[in-house]
């Protein structure tokens, strides 16, 4: 980037201990459309205890690319960090995993130059590499239960409301941010993004969503991962629901529903997680040249379903008490 220039839009990139991963990352950033000159890459590294740094400093050279340190504070903090950082007028959001396309940032840029609202927000839009595509706990979460990925359901051009506003692929003003309200870094394990959009609700938020700006995610997720995932999106529920004491909030939380069902059901919980990691064992050792038989996979679809919403409600019980 030469020297005084201020650059159009940054992309920033928070990460803890996925060095292994950040090469792919970095390969795509190297490959964008637009000149150095236009863009910025702000790395965030939470607290990493692996090879990140040496990573970045090997692969990272000669791109636009700043880095800053911070003790482990949550991915909230890390991405404040990153937006306070951050020069361009215009950021992007990305997550430690998802490989960008050559237009990603051309392609948010021109969707904000497009739209001069500062409250309008991009969606952009995440797949899954190949490799991961065909197993089958990343086609239910993508695909069916749709736990990771929602895209099913929109339309290019769509306006959304707060709850797309999904901080793994997102693009806004940063004035937007620095002027009404940053991420809360209280929620250090999920909906710090969603209870960002419902305070930029009323600043007028529009999230559009916009598939052309496309990024890839390829690491594959384990079923015991996403458990503890779906546990801590459990809790992350409560303490959202808890800032903001609405019915709104209170029912796209399921507080009501995940406390009806840990009562009634939490006594099943070992239960339904050893079936449902027992199907989950079944298919990932079978041949993924071979679909799975259609029963099976509705028996297995059913069984992750289960598993992923008990584990939320569990994380949301014990974080209600």
């Amino acid at each position: 980037m030469l020297e005084g220039t201020v650059p159009e839009i940054a992309a920033i990139l928070t990460t803890r201990d996925r060095g292994q991963h950040l090469p792919r990352v970095l390969a795509g950033l190297w490959r964008q459309s637009l000149a150095f000159e236009r863009f910025e890459v702000i790395v965030v590294d939470d607290g990493s205890a692996d090879d990140t740094i040496a990573v970045l400093e090997a692969l990272g050279q000669g791109l636009p690319l700043r880095v800053f340190r911070q003790k482990a504070s949550g991915m909230a903090a890390a991405r404040n960090l990153g937006v306070l950082a951050a020069r361009a007028p215009i950021v992007v959001l990305m997550d430690d995993d998802d490989a960008p396309d050559p237009w990603l940032l051309e392609t948010h840029l021109n969707a904000h130059w497009r739209e001069s609202d500062p409250a309008m927000a991009v969606l952009g839009h995440i797949s899954l590499d190949p490799t991961i595509a065909a197993l089958p706990l990343m086609r239910h979460v993508t695909e069916v239960g749709c736990q990771l990925f929602a895209y099913g359901q929109f339309r290019p051009g769509q306006v959304l409301d707060y709850t797309a506003f999904r901080s793994e692929h997102i693009s806004c003003k940063r004035y937007l941010l620095l002027e009404h309200g940053l991420f809360d870094p209280d929620l250090t394990a999920g909906c710090e993004d969603i209870e960002l959009g419902w305070r930029l609700r009323p600043r007028g938020l529009r999230v559009i969503y916009e598939p052309t700006a496309r990024s890839v995610m390829f690491r594959a997720m384990t079923f015991d991962e996403f458990c503890h995932r779906s546990m801590q999106q459990g809790r992350s529920q409560w303490h959202f629901h808890a800032k903001h004491a609405t019915r709104q909030v209170r029912s796209y939380c399921e507080i009501d529903t995940c406390l009806s069902a840990w009562e009634r059901e939490g006594a099943r919980f070992e239960e339904v997680i050893a079936r449902a990691r027992s199907l989950d064992e079944t298919a990932s050792n079978a041949s993924r040249d071979m679909p799975l038989d259609g029963s099976f996979a509705a028996i297995q679809d059913a069984a992750y379903r289960e598993a992923f919403f008990l584990c939320r409600a569990k994380g949301l019980a014990e974080a209600s008490r």
